[in-house]
């Protein structure tokens, strides 16, 4: 049976609220040492994206004195993909230990603040709207994202950890700032639950 962990870790960055994580250490993983040689691999075919949120949960782990790599430097997103035989095949002739498979698997946006005024009804309303919806700010448009977490080790396949990451990212949020306050969220949570040093 897993162990659930949840925590509230706060963003203390201007333009992002409170992170919610919800994490478990499955029974594979329950009386193993902590890992100490983790690959990374971000689950999005973007460069872009997948490249520098690796390259940051790789420099959270050194923290940890965990010596860990990014996916991106070894394998395409292609040879990622696929069946989960063949993907561990290749991270075991790569001499990989454990593997930390990071998507989105959820991302809604939403309206935050009072909307844009509705005006008059009569027929000259329906322009004034029309206008005025054009024009009126009616609050910022922000982003509910969902981040989920897996922990692998390699040389059985074993599911070691999970997570879900819960968090927003508002209007004016900067992306990489964003992606480097969710790769910290889920180092800091792996080290909590002891899957790391």
């Amino acid at each position: 049976l897993p162990v659930l962990s949840v925590s509230l870790l706060p963003l203390l960055l201007a333009g992002c609220t409170s992170t919610h994580i919800e994490s478990w250490r499955h029974a594979a993983g329950m009386y193993g040492a902590p890992f100490r040689n983790v690959t990374v691999v971000g689950m999005d075919s973007r460069p872009e994206v997948r490249n520098p949120f690796e390259n940051d949960v790789v420099r959270y782990l050194a923290t940890h004195a965990v010596e860990a790599s990014a996916s991106h430097t070894r394998f395409s997103f292609a040879e990622l993909k696929g069946d989960k035989e063949a993907i561990r095949q290749r991270l075991l002739a790569a001499k990989v230990e454990s593997v930390l498979f990071v998507h989105v698997t959820d991302r809604t946006d939403f309206v935050e603040g009072p909307p844009a005024s509705l005006g008059t009804m009569d027929m000259g309303g329906v322009d004034e709207v029309r206008y005025e919806s054009l024009t009126v700010p009616g609050g910022g448009i922000n982003s509910a994202w969902r981040i989920g977490a897996r922990l692998y080790r390699v040389s059985d396949g074993a599911v070691i950890w999970s997570c879900l990451l819960d968090t927003i990212m508002k209007e004016d949020t900067d992306s990489l700032t964003f992606m480097q306050r969710v790769a910290k969220g889920l180092v800091d949570q792996m080290a909590k639950d002891k899957v790391i040093p």
